[in-house]
């Protein structure tokens, strides 16, 4: 059976972060790809969020060339509310695998508060990498380890700590932020005039 990442995220805009963490899971992992998600209509809605076609597209550029990385757009699709659970039961009625379900240990603090978030654990293997500043709660994993049928691993040793936030405000004061974005993702962004 196909063992598939899902790495869900607004890539507003996507960097180095994403991939290398992406990457290392498929590494790590031993998964035959990794599903890269743009969130269509997040629930806590960013006020500087850009348009989803444009994030898609932008997203699609800078993975191309790793041929384990594939895009999804099954959030634009959805007619329901696009909560991980629901993308999830979505995604399993499309290819039967074992989808490892990539999140950092800040989004892990928050699970309680997720839409179904004990059915959600059933669904996929849940892969947490640890975030500066994010610790999580030992308790809180061994009661969820032992609440799901399914694999929940924690990574501490690869940490990055890159903002969106702060690469989105670079760009707005005219700085480049290289090295922390792939080339292919700056010239989309040039070409696009984005957050100009």
């Amino acid at each position: 059976m196909k063992r598939i990442g899902i790495f869900g995220s607004s890539f507003n805009p996507i960097h180095i972060g994403h991939l290398i963490i992406s990457e290392q899971a498929r590494i790590r992992l031993n998964l035959d790809k990794i599903l890269f998600i743009p969130t269509a209509n997040p629930y806590h809605k960013k006020v500087d969020l850009l348009d989803y076609d444009i994030r898609y597209e932008m997203t699609k550029k800078t993975i191309n060339d790793n041929p384990f990385f594939e895009l999804s757009d099954i959030e634009k699709n959805l007619k329901i509310n696009s909560y991980s659970y629901n993308i999830m039961s979505e995604l399993i009625k499309t290819e039967n695998a074992n989808y490892y379900f990539i999140i950092g240990s800040d989004s892990f603090n928050n699970l309680h508060t997720w839409y179904e978030h004990e059915k959600f654990l059933q669904l996929v293997n849940l892969v947490v990498f640890k975030r500066p500043g994010y610790d999580i709660n030992t308790e809180t994993l061994d009661r969820y380890r032992k609440l799901s049928s399914n694999e929940i691993i924690y990574y501490d040793d690869l940490q990055i700590e890159i903002s969106s936030t702060q690469i989105r405000n670079s760009i707005i004061n005219n700085i480049i932020p290289r090295y922390i974005l792939k080339d292919e993702t700056i010239e989309f962004i040039q070409e696009n005039n984005l957050w100009r």
